[in-house]
Protein backbone atom coordinates (compact mmCIF):
# COMPACT_ATOMS: atom_id res chain seq x y z
CA UNK A 1 0.00 0.00 0.00
CA UNK A 2 2.56 2.21 1.16
CA UNK A 3 6.11 3.05 -0.27
CA UNK A 4 8.27 0.59 2.17
CA UNK A 5 10.84 3.53 3.03
CA UNK A 6 8.17 5.21 4.66
CA UNK A 7 8.07 4.40 8.49
CA UNK A 8 4.54 2.80 9.39
CA UNK A 9 3.45 5.42 11.73
CA UNK A 10 0.78 4.08 14.75
CA UNK A 11 -2.64 5.21 15.11
CA UNK A 12 -2.60 7.73 17.41
CA UNK A 13 -5.84 6.45 19.30
CA UNK A 14 -4.75 2.94 19.46
CA UNK A 15 -1.18 3.12 19.98
CA UNK A 16 -0.87 -0.63 20.92
CA UNK A 17 -1.59 -1.58 17.25
CA UNK A 18 0.38 -2.20 14.39
CA UNK A 19 0.32 -1.80 11.10
CA UNK A 20 2.07 -4.20 8.27
CA UNK A 21 3.15 -2.57 4.74
CA UNK A 22 1.84 -4.84 2.15
CA UNK A 23 0.90 -4.82 -1.08
CA UNK A 24 -2.43 -6.03 -2.90
CA UNK A 25 -3.11 -6.41 -6.39
CA UNK A 26 -6.66 -6.14 -6.98
CA UNK A 27 -9.70 -6.19 -9.84
CA UNK A 28 -9.69 -3.20 -12.07
CA UNK A 29 -7.03 -0.42 -11.39
CA UNK A 30 -6.70 0.11 -7.79
CA UNK A 31 -3.92 1.92 -6.47
CA UNK A 32 -3.30 1.90 -2.95
CA UNK A 33 -0.57 3.50 -1.43
CA UNK A 34 0.22 7.39 -0.89
CA UNK A 35 3.31 7.07 -3.09
CA UNK A 36 2.47 4.20 -5.65
CA UNK A 37 3.03 5.15 -9.11
CA UNK A 38 0.12 6.86 -10.58
CA UNK A 39 -1.37 5.01 -13.54
CA UNK A 40 -0.65 6.26 -17.30
CA UNK A 41 -2.71 9.58 -18.11
CA UNK A 42 -5.81 8.83 -19.36
CA UNK A 43 -6.86 11.29 -22.34
CA UNK A 44 -8.57 14.37 -21.98
CA UNK A 45 -7.07 14.85 -18.14
CA UNK A 46 -8.04 18.00 -17.22
CA UNK A 47 -6.05 21.24 -17.90
CA UNK A 48 -3.05 23.05 -16.31
CA UNK A 49 -2.93 23.52 -12.37
CA UNK A 50 -4.66 26.76 -11.36
CA UNK A 51 -7.69 26.11 -14.26
CA UNK A 52 -10.86 28.50 -12.57
CA UNK A 53 -13.65 26.40 -11.77
CA UNK A 54 -12.60 23.14 -10.71
CA UNK A 55 -15.42 22.28 -9.17
CA UNK A 56 -17.25 22.33 -12.51
CA UNK A 57 -15.09 20.07 -13.74
CA UNK A 58 -16.97 16.66 -12.83
CA UNK A 59 -18.84 16.60 -16.97
CA UNK A 60 -15.30 16.72 -18.54
CA UNK A 61 -14.47 13.51 -16.20
CA UNK A 62 -14.15 10.65 -18.97
CA UNK A 63 -13.52 7.08 -19.46
CA UNK A 64 -11.06 7.35 -16.14
CA UNK A 65 -11.47 9.25 -13.22
CA UNK A 66 -8.89 8.95 -10.47
CA UNK A 67 -9.73 9.57 -6.80
CA UNK A 68 -7.49 9.78 -4.25
CA UNK A 69 -8.72 9.35 -0.44
CA UNK A 70 -6.88 11.28 2.25
CA UNK A 71 -7.04 11.04 5.74
CA UNK A 72 -6.14 9.12 8.83
CA UNK A 73 -6.72 5.42 9.99
CA UNK A 74 -10.30 5.33 8.86
CA UNK A 75 -9.33 6.29 5.59
CA UNK A 76 -6.43 3.54 5.59
CA UNK A 77 -8.88 1.10 7.47
CA UNK A 78 -7.11 -2.62 6.95
CA UNK A 79 -6.33 -4.53 9.94
CA UNK A 80 -8.47 -2.67 11.65
CA UNK A 81 -11.18 -3.89 13.16
CA UNK A 82 -10.98 -6.78 11.03
CA UNK A 83 -11.16 -5.04 8.01
CA UNK A 84 -9.51 -6.08 4.81
CA UNK A 85 -8.49 -4.15 1.90
CA UNK A 86 -11.63 -4.73 -0.10
CA UNK A 87 -13.78 -4.25 2.83
CA UNK A 88 -12.76 -0.53 3.12
CA UNK A 89 -15.05 2.02 2.33
CA UNK A 90 -12.26 3.17 -0.49
CA UNK A 91 -12.21 -0.67 -2.25
CA UNK A 92 -15.98 -0.58 -1.98
CA UNK A 93 -16.12 2.68 -3.78
CA UNK A 94 -14.22 1.89 -6.32
CA UNK A 95 -16.01 -1.04 -7.06
CA UNK A 96 -19.43 0.11 -7.48
CA UNK A 97 -18.84 3.38 -8.76
CA UNK A 98 -17.05 1.51 -11.68
CA UNK A 99 -19.98 -0.65 -11.78
CA UNK A 100 -22.83 2.36 -11.23
CA UNK A 101 -20.81 4.72 -14.17
CA UNK A 102 -19.30 2.05 -16.95
CA UNK A 103 -16.13 4.04 -16.21
CA UNK A 104 -12.63 3.24 -14.84
CA UNK A 105 -12.35 4.33 -11.59
CA UNK A 106 -8.85 4.23 -9.80
CA UNK A 107 -8.81 5.01 -6.05
CA UNK A 108 -5.29 5.56 -4.23
CA UNK A 109 -5.28 5.32 -0.22
CA UNK A 110 -3.66 7.93 1.33
CA UNK A 111 -4.72 7.09 3.99
CA UNK A 112 -1.87 7.65 7.16
CA UNK A 113 -3.04 5.79 10.20
CA UNK A 114 -2.59 8.64 13.20
CA UNK A 115 -2.22 11.36 10.54
CA UNK A 116 -3.47 14.78 11.56
CA UNK A 117 -4.81 17.82 8.87
CA UNK A 118 -1.25 19.64 9.69
CA UNK A 119 0.96 16.55 8.81
CA UNK A 120 -1.15 15.83 5.79
CA UNK A 121 -0.33 19.53 4.10
CA UNK A 122 3.35 18.40 4.23
CA UNK A 123 3.01 15.42 2.05
CA UNK A 124 0.52 16.72 0.11
CA UNK A 125 2.58 16.58 -3.46
CA UNK A 126 3.94 13.54 -2.41
CA UNK A 127 1.15 11.39 -1.41
CA UNK A 128 -1.21 13.02 -3.48
CA UNK A 129 -0.84 15.70 -6.01
CA UNK A 130 1.62 13.45 -7.47
CA UNK A 131 -1.19 11.21 -8.71
CA UNK A 132 -2.80 14.46 -10.81
CA UNK A 133 -6.29 12.86 -9.33
CA UNK A 134 -9.93 14.46 -10.90
CA UNK A 135 -11.20 14.22 -7.04
CA UNK A 136 -9.77 13.72 -3.66
CA UNK A 137 -11.64 12.88 -0.35
CA UNK A 138 -10.71 14.55 2.88
CA UNK A 139 -11.30 12.82 5.85
CA UNK A 140 -9.62 14.32 9.81
CA UNK A 141 -11.13 15.54 12.34
CA UNK A 142 -10.52 12.40 15.11
CA UNK A 143 -7.17 12.38 15.94
CA UNK A 144 -6.87 16.11 16.16
CA UNK A 145 -9.54 16.17 18.71
CA UNK A 146 -7.85 13.79 20.90
CA UNK A 147 -5.62 13.55 23.49
CA UNK A 148 -3.51 11.04 22.54
CA UNK A 149 0.08 12.26 21.71
CA UNK A 150 1.74 9.38 19.56
CA UNK A 151 5.25 10.96 20.78
CA UNK A 152 4.98 10.08 24.23
CA UNK A 153 2.07 7.67 24.18
CA UNK A 154 0.58 8.73 26.51
CA UNK A 155 -2.34 11.72 26.71
CA UNK A 156 -2.39 15.59 27.56
CA UNK A 157 -4.21 17.48 28.68
CA UNK A 158 -5.60 19.21 25.57
CA UNK A 159 -6.26 18.47 21.61
CA UNK A 160 -3.82 17.46 19.69
CA UNK A 161 -4.38 20.13 17.11
CA UNK A 162 -6.89 23.41 18.35
CA UNK A 163 -9.93 23.91 16.47
CA UNK A 164 -9.11 26.80 15.27
CA UNK A 165 -5.11 25.67 13.92
CA UNK A 166 -7.39 22.72 12.50
CA UNK A 167 -9.73 24.67 10.73
CA UNK A 168 -6.40 26.66 9.17
CA UNK A 169 -4.99 24.06 8.05
CA UNK A 170 -7.85 22.28 6.53
CA UNK A 171 -8.91 25.46 5.00
CA UNK A 172 -5.05 25.73 3.52
CA UNK A 173 -5.38 22.05 2.02
CA UNK A 174 -8.27 22.98 0.37
CA UNK A 175 -7.36 25.48 -1.47
CA UNK A 176 -4.03 23.78 -2.65
CA UNK A 177 -6.33 21.00 -3.90
CA UNK A 178 -8.60 23.45 -5.84
CA UNK A 179 -5.51 25.27 -7.17
CA UNK A 180 -4.40 22.39 -8.40
CA UNK A 181 -8.04 22.07 -10.36
CA UNK A 182 -9.20 18.81 -8.35
CA UNK A 183 -12.08 18.63 -7.33
CA UNK A 184 -12.60 18.50 -3.45
CA UNK A 185 -14.53 16.14 -1.02
CA UNK A 186 -15.22 16.56 2.51
CA UNK A 187 -15.66 13.70 5.16
CA UNK A 188 -16.40 14.42 8.62
CA UNK A 189 -14.72 11.81 11.07
CA UNK A 190 -17.28 9.06 12.71
CA UNK A 191 -18.24 9.26 16.46
CA UNK A 192 -16.24 7.66 18.97
CA UNK A 193 -17.85 5.24 21.28
CA UNK A 194 -17.52 4.61 24.99
CA UNK A 195 -15.45 1.48 23.78
CA UNK A 196 -12.67 3.54 23.68
CA UNK A 197 -9.45 2.43 25.80
CA UNK A 198 -8.99 6.04 27.31
CA UNK A 199 -12.59 5.76 28.30
CA UNK A 200 -11.87 6.73 31.81
CA UNK A 201 -9.86 10.08 31.13
CA UNK A 202 -11.61 12.79 33.07
CA UNK A 203 -12.97 15.04 30.46
CA UNK A 204 -14.56 12.34 28.31
CA UNK A 205 -16.18 10.69 31.65
CA UNK A 206 -17.29 14.35 32.82
CA UNK A 207 -18.59 15.87 29.44
CA UNK A 208 -18.86 12.72 27.11
CA UNK A 209 -16.90 11.26 24.78
CA UNK A 210 -17.90 12.74 21.51
CA UNK A 211 -17.82 16.49 23.39
CA UNK A 212 -14.68 17.63 21.32
CA UNK A 213 -15.21 15.26 18.20
CA UNK A 214 -18.36 16.59 17.59
CA UNK A 215 -17.33 20.19 17.43
CA UNK A 216 -14.04 19.10 14.66
CA UNK A 217 -16.92 17.57 12.74
CA UNK A 218 -18.65 20.61 12.58
CA UNK A 219 -16.02 22.54 11.63
CA UNK A 220 -15.57 20.08 8.75
CA UNK A 221 -18.81 21.33 7.71
CA UNK A 222 -18.23 25.32 8.41
CA UNK A 223 -14.94 24.83 5.77
CA UNK A 224 -16.65 22.64 3.36
CA UNK A 225 -19.81 25.41 3.59
CA UNK A 226 -16.95 28.34 3.47
CA UNK A 227 -15.11 26.57 0.48
CA UNK A 228 -18.00 25.67 -1.31
CA UNK A 229 -17.43 22.26 -1.61
CA UNK A 230 -19.61 18.75 -1.51
CA UNK A 231 -19.52 17.53 2.26
CA UNK A 232 -19.84 13.83 2.58
CA UNK A 233 -20.99 14.05 7.10
CA UNK A 234 -19.97 10.59 8.35
CA UNK A 235 -20.10 11.63 12.02
CA UNK A 236 -24.43 12.81 11.55
CA UNK A 237 -24.75 9.10 9.13
CA UNK A 238 -23.60 7.17 12.51
CA UNK A 239 -24.68 9.78 15.59
CA UNK A 240 -28.13 9.71 14.37
CA UNK A 241 -28.52 5.77 14.34
CA UNK A 242 -27.12 4.77 17.55
CA UNK A 243 -27.44 1.23 16.62
CA UNK A 244 -24.27 1.61 13.94
CA UNK A 245 -22.35 2.64 16.45
CA UNK A 246 -21.88 -1.17 17.46
CA UNK A 247 -19.73 -1.38 14.41
CA UNK A 248 -16.62 0.54 16.12
CA UNK A 249 -15.62 -2.66 18.07
CA UNK A 250 -12.52 -1.00 19.63
CA UNK A 251 -15.08 2.72 19.86
CA UNK A 252 -12.50 4.24 17.20
CA UNK A 253 -12.39 1.79 13.88
CA UNK A 254 -15.47 1.07 11.92
CA UNK A 255 -15.94 -2.55 11.01
CA UNK A 256 -16.51 -4.21 7.45
CA UNK A 257 -20.31 -2.53 8.52
CA UNK A 258 -19.39 0.60 9.38
CA UNK A 259 -16.94 1.10 5.91
CA UNK A 260 -19.92 -0.07 4.11
CA UNK A 261 -21.72 2.67 5.64
CA UNK A 262 -19.71 5.63 4.50
CA UNK A 263 -19.09 4.16 1.12
CA UNK A 264 -22.68 4.62 0.54
CA UNK A 265 -22.33 8.03 1.70
CA UNK A 266 -19.51 8.66 -0.30
CA UNK A 267 -21.05 7.01 -3.92
CA UNK A 268 -23.91 8.82 -3.25
CA UNK A 269 -21.77 12.16 -3.41
CA UNK A 270 -19.38 10.80 -6.01
CA UNK A 271 -21.86 9.72 -8.54
CA UNK A 272 -23.14 13.11 -8.73
CA UNK A 273 -19.84 14.81 -9.10
CA UNK A 274 -18.33 12.19 -11.48
CA UNK A 275 -21.76 12.03 -13.79
CA UNK A 276 -24.05 14.68 -13.68
CA UNK A 277 -27.22 14.78 -15.00
CA UNK A 278 -27.49 16.32 -18.00
CA UNK A 279 -29.36 19.89 -17.98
Amino acid sequence: MRNTKRETRRDMKHPDMKYPIAAMLLVVVTISGGRAAAADEPAKRRGAPGAAGSESRSAQMVDTVRIVALGDSITNGVKLAGVTEPETFREITRRELTRKLGKTIEVVNAGVNGDIVTLALQRLEADVLVHKPDVVTVMFGGNEAGFYRPETNGFADTPRVARAQFQAALSTLVDRLREAGITVVLMTCPPMTERYWGMHLEPYRKHGINFLVRDYAQTMRDVAAEKHVALVDVYRAFDQDHSRLEFFPDGLHPDARGHRVIADLLIEQLVRIVDPPSR
